[in-house]
């Protein structure tokens, strides 16, 4: 009898090790896939666009999105050929789905796919959230050559052609940066004068 009760309390040791080594291990794999999980959201847009509605409207005057002149209106007299900046539409800057990268190019040097309608004495202008991963992208200026000048989000170095309708020439963006319409107002101000041309954001 004794020998019994001691392999019963054995055995019954054993099921409580064995239940508690699966419970740690059941909970360890959890930790993990929850983890995964996390990190995959973080890297990844939860939807094609990332959630950017734009608010920009006909008649917006563009101004400028950072440095010392922030929030001023953009003159067309202060770019020379070659010249980009951040801007968004007066009064709509707290929304960055509304930024635009405005550049200025030689007029002959526009070809499609861009559409020249949405242009005006060689301004021209996109979204300037990646298409990728939604970085903000950047100007690269050609000094010596303008027209050499081009379009690169610096996270993940996508490549686009602002004077080919800001096609995508290098890296993983899948599609271009929608272009905007804008013009230049007889104070010598921009303006917007339509909406995005297609999908802003995140594409992937």
């Amino acid at each position: 009898m004794v020998g019994e009760n001691v392999e019963n309390r054995e055995g019954q040791a054993g099921v409580t090790r064995r239940r508690f080594t699966l419970g740690i291990l059941l909970t360890a794999v959890a930790g993990a896939f929850g983890s995964l999980l996390s990190l995959l959201k973080v890297l990844s847009p939860e939807k094609k666009g990332g959630g950017y509605v734009a608010t920009v409207a006909q008649g917006d005057k563009l101004v400028y999105a950072k440095g010392g002149q922030e929030g001023s209106p953009l003159r067309a007299a202060a770019f020379q050929l070659g010249d980009a900046v951040l801007a968004y539409p007066q009064g709509k800057t707290t929304n960055q789905a509304n930024l635009v990268q405005l550049i200025r190019l030689q007029e002959s040097e526009l070809k499609a796919p861009i559409r020249k309608e949405l242009t005006d004495q060689g301004f021209v202008a996109y979204s300037a959230i990646c298409t990728h991963l939604g970085c903000t992208v950047s100007w690269v200026k050609n000094q010596q050559s303008p027209a050499a000048s081009y379009t690169e989000c610096f996270c993940h170095n996508s490549i686009f052609d602002p004077a080919r309708g800001a096609k995508v020439s290098g890296g993983p963006a899948p599609i271009p940066l929608a272009q905007i319409g804008v013009k230049v107002s007889k104070d010598g101000t921009l303006v917007f004068t339509s909406s995005f041309s297609g999908p802003i954001g995140p594409q992937v």
